[in-house]
């Protein structure tokens, strides 16, 4: 029995989806499914980095460089968004499926059939994000979908919003799937499945935080 990724499917049908992966003895669209998510993710980047969403911090030094010295670093940073987003998407997809691979029973490559589905998710929050981004210049500690907000409102620690920012209702939904698919394709007991997905997820959204709190600008 063979098994054809299909992203939708497998968003829409997970507990149907599941029961086929844990019965497969071939996976099929692997590869495939990967390349498109990476070539959506750099588009999706590509153009933000052309509509300069994310390069606000850039603003300061404007009185600080000549116009072409502010051009190349706005080229420089375009070209940074664009690598950023295409190498997250590929760690999202790989990095979780290694680290439940190792304390799970299951084969790596059925895991990360999972986190191809997470990778749909996550694409989603960006194309859903994006015209929020556009034309209100918000960044993701200020998303609507997001802890943040309520964040920003008790503290004034831009750490702390960030960390609240990344708790969205997407990354709830990428818990969910986990836990759905998980708990079907391994034998581990429902406990050590959310302590695996939860310590996943906090790692993800430390890191996340922490790599958006940096400030770009202090670095030229």
């Amino acid at each position: 029995m063979y098994y054809q990724v299909q992203i939708w499917k497998g968003l829409t049908s997970p507990y149907v989806s599941a029961h086929q992966i844990n019965k497969a003895e071939k996976l099929n669209g692997i590869w495939k499914w990967t390349v498109r998510l990476l070539l959506i993710s750099l588009i999706l980047s590509g153009v933000s980095a052309y509509l300069g969403i994310g390069n606000e911090s850039l603003s300061k030094l404007i009185y600080d460089t000549t116009p072409s010295e502010f051009q190349t670093i706005k080229g420089f940073f375009a070209i940074g968004q664009v690598v950023q987003s295409t190498v997250t998407t590929a760690i999202l997809i790989f990095l979780p499926a290694l680290i439940f691979w190792i304390f799970t029973d299951i084969e790596y490559y059925k895991l990360v059939v999972v986190q191809l589905f997470v990778a749909g998710i996550w694409l989603i929050e960006k194309i859903v994000f994006f015209p929020l981004q556009f034309y209100f210049g918000l960044d993701h500690a200020s998303s609507p979908f997001s802890l943040g907000i309520l964040a920003q409102y008790i503290t004034d620690y831009q750490l702390l919003s960030h960390f609240f920012g990344e708790i969205s209702l997407f990354s709830i939904w990428v818990m969910i799937v986990q836990y759905k698919y998980l708990r079907v394709i391994t034998e581990k007991s429902p406990k050590i499945i959310v302590l695996l997905i939860v310590s996943i997820q906090l790692f993800i959204w430390v890191f996340t935080a922490l790599f958006s709190y940096i400030k770009f600008e202090v670095l030229f």
